[in-house]
Protein backbone atom coordinates (compact mmCIF):
# COMPACT_ATOMS: atom_id res chain seq x y z
CA UNK A 1 0.00 0.00 0.00
CA UNK A 2 1.38 3.42 -0.83
CA UNK A 3 1.37 6.27 1.22
CA UNK A 4 -1.76 7.90 -0.79
CA UNK A 5 -3.87 4.52 0.18
CA UNK A 6 -2.91 5.05 3.50
CA UNK A 7 -4.94 8.40 3.77
CA UNK A 8 -8.17 6.80 3.33
CA UNK A 9 -9.84 3.92 4.85
CA UNK A 10 -12.97 3.05 2.22
CA UNK A 11 -15.89 0.99 3.51
CA UNK A 12 -18.53 -0.15 1.16
CA UNK A 13 -22.06 1.35 2.30
CA UNK A 14 -25.25 0.54 -0.14
CA UNK A 15 -26.38 0.39 -3.28
CA UNK A 16 -29.75 1.07 -4.17
CA UNK A 17 -30.99 2.82 -7.79
CA UNK A 18 -27.75 2.55 -9.53
CA UNK A 19 -25.99 4.58 -6.65
CA UNK A 20 -23.17 3.38 -4.78
CA UNK A 21 -22.21 4.39 -1.38
CA UNK A 22 -18.93 4.25 0.30
CA UNK A 23 -17.88 5.51 3.73
CA UNK A 24 -14.36 7.53 3.78
CA UNK A 25 -12.08 7.19 6.72
CA UNK A 26 -9.13 10.28 6.69
CA UNK A 27 -6.09 9.74 8.80
CA UNK A 28 -5.93 13.07 10.02
CA UNK A 29 -2.28 12.31 11.50
CA UNK A 30 -0.91 11.38 7.91
CA UNK A 31 2.13 13.36 7.21
CA UNK A 32 0.68 15.17 4.01
CA UNK A 33 -0.98 17.58 6.40
CA UNK A 34 1.64 18.96 7.95
CA UNK A 35 2.48 20.47 4.45
CA UNK A 36 -1.21 21.06 2.88
CA UNK A 37 -1.82 23.65 4.79
CA UNK A 38 0.00 24.14 8.41
CA UNK A 39 -2.33 25.18 11.26
CA UNK A 40 -5.44 24.76 8.37
CA UNK A 41 -5.17 21.54 6.93
CA UNK A 42 -7.28 20.46 4.07
CA UNK A 43 -7.81 17.60 1.74
CA UNK A 44 -6.24 18.21 -1.06
CA UNK A 45 -8.51 17.79 -4.36
CA UNK A 46 -6.34 15.21 -6.18
CA UNK A 47 -6.67 13.26 -3.51
CA UNK A 48 -10.51 13.26 -3.21
CA UNK A 49 -10.64 12.62 -6.83
CA UNK A 50 -8.09 9.54 -6.05
CA UNK A 51 -10.49 7.98 -3.47
CA UNK A 52 -13.76 8.19 -5.89
CA UNK A 53 -11.57 6.49 -8.06
CA UNK A 54 -10.65 3.69 -5.71
CA UNK A 55 -14.26 3.40 -4.85
CA UNK A 56 -15.41 3.24 -8.33
CA UNK A 57 -12.60 0.56 -8.86
CA UNK A 58 -13.85 -1.42 -5.71
CA UNK A 59 -17.18 -1.46 -6.64
CA UNK A 60 -16.33 -2.79 -10.39
CA UNK A 61 -13.57 -5.02 -8.92
CA UNK A 62 -10.96 -3.65 -11.54
CA UNK A 63 -8.68 -1.05 -11.54
CA UNK A 64 -10.38 2.27 -13.51
CA UNK A 65 -8.77 5.78 -14.29
CA UNK A 66 -10.54 8.78 -15.28
CA UNK A 67 -9.84 8.80 -19.08
CA UNK A 68 -11.52 12.62 -19.58
CA UNK A 69 -13.39 14.63 -16.68
CA UNK A 70 -15.97 16.62 -18.06
CA UNK A 71 -16.63 18.32 -14.78
CA UNK A 72 -14.94 18.44 -11.41
CA UNK A 73 -16.06 21.09 -8.81
CA UNK A 74 -14.78 21.74 -5.83
CA UNK A 75 -17.63 23.34 -3.99
CA UNK A 76 -16.46 22.53 -0.04
CA UNK A 77 -13.14 22.44 1.77
CA UNK A 78 -12.54 19.42 3.83
CA UNK A 79 -10.34 19.96 7.37
CA UNK A 80 -8.98 16.32 8.39
CA UNK A 81 -9.23 17.59 12.15
CA UNK A 82 -13.02 18.95 11.84
CA UNK A 83 -14.04 16.15 9.45
CA UNK A 84 -12.55 12.94 9.81
CA UNK A 85 -15.41 11.35 7.88
CA UNK A 86 -17.26 11.76 4.51
CA UNK A 87 -19.60 10.10 2.05
CA UNK A 88 -19.34 9.39 -1.44
CA UNK A 89 -21.89 8.46 -3.94
CA UNK A 90 -21.11 7.46 -7.61
CA UNK A 91 -23.52 6.18 -10.36
CA UNK A 92 -22.32 4.58 -13.54
CA UNK A 93 -24.12 5.21 -17.24
CA UNK A 94 -23.55 2.73 -20.26
CA UNK A 95 -20.91 5.08 -21.97
CA UNK A 96 -18.65 4.29 -19.13
CA UNK A 97 -19.50 7.59 -17.63
CA UNK A 98 -19.13 8.26 -13.31
CA UNK A 99 -20.94 10.77 -12.08
CA UNK A 100 -19.97 11.31 -8.34
CA UNK A 101 -19.61 13.02 -5.47
CA UNK A 102 -18.77 13.46 -2.00
CA UNK A 103 -20.21 14.79 0.80
CA UNK A 104 -20.30 15.87 5.01
CA UNK A 105 -23.29 15.04 6.10
CA UNK A 106 -25.88 16.88 3.51
CA UNK A 107 -22.73 18.88 2.16
CA UNK A 108 -22.08 18.30 -1.49
CA UNK A 109 -18.10 18.99 -1.13
CA UNK A 110 -16.90 18.28 -4.79
CA UNK A 111 -19.27 17.04 -8.23
CA UNK A 112 -17.47 15.18 -11.05
CA UNK A 113 -18.40 13.59 -14.39
CA UNK A 114 -15.18 11.87 -15.93
CA UNK A 115 -15.36 9.21 -18.57
CA UNK A 116 -13.56 6.12 -17.76
CA UNK A 117 -10.43 4.74 -19.16
CA UNK A 118 -10.46 3.07 -22.67
CA UNK A 119 -9.76 -0.71 -20.85
CA UNK A 120 -13.54 -0.60 -19.41
CA UNK A 121 -15.16 -0.07 -22.80
CA UNK A 122 -13.41 -3.73 -23.00
CA UNK A 123 -15.43 -5.46 -20.36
Amino acid sequence: MNKLEELFQLEFQSEAGGVSRFHCKTDAGHPLFAGHFPGMPIVPGVCLLNVVKRAVSQKLDREVSFWKIRECKFLSAINPMENKVFDIEFGLTGEQEVRAAVFIGDTRCMKLKATLSCEWKDI
